[in-house]
């Protein structure tokens, strides 16, 4: 049986076979890496100004604050790009990040790759002179955005779909 296509049909099939390399796929990621790595100081005041507009509307509205979706998806972007920044700023700070130069000591080689992993997550960095180079802060604050994100995403999904089972005020009102 023989497929028809449509004009562009095997052009596209082209295209996405090509973006789903795994050549692709490491590019996106390290322009996505060096974005983060550029971009943290820019990050943190938009990321603050969200979870300031989140402590004013729950101010403002008290009583009812926690049944927004907009509030929690405030929460959730803010801590968002407070852990994007974090981790921005840990990398600006790892004393062996980025380092190609084949004659430093501390440059991984290949016997190391095999032992030990380049990067622990959240972020650590020993390097060759046996200290931590990343901040003692930054870790424990990934990991507390990461988790403030996650209850916010929670909570959002969760206010939505109650606002939306919620039967809405009958519209029919008749004076008699």
């Amino acid at each position: 049986m023989r497929q028809r296509l449509l004009p562009f049909g095997s052009a596209v099939s082209v295209i996405v076979d090509r973006l789903l390399t795994v050549e692709s796929v490491l590019a996106v990621a390290f322009v996505a890496v060096l974005l983060v790595v550029s971009t943290w100081w820019l990050l943190l005041p938009i990321g603050v100004g969200c979870l300031i507009s989140v402590i004013v509307t729950a101010v403002r509205e008290s009583p009812g604050a926690g049944r927004l979706p907009g509030l929690w998806a405030r929460l959730g972007i803010g801590s968002a790009l407070l852990c994007a920044a974090t981790v921005g700023y840990g990398m600006t700070r790892m004393a062996t990040s980025f380092r190609l130069d084949a004659d430093d000591p501390c440059t991984l080689s290949d016997d190391l790759l095999d032992n030990h992993p380049i990067i622990d997550w959240p972020l650590s960095d020993t390097g060759c002179r046996g200290y931590e180079s990343v901040p003692a802060f930054v870790n424990p604050l990934i990991l507390l955005f990461a988790a403030l994100f996650s209850a916010s995403v929670v909570a959002m999904v969760t206010t939505w779909r109650r606002q939306r089972a919620r039967p809405a005020p009958s519209e029919s009102t008749m004076d008699e």
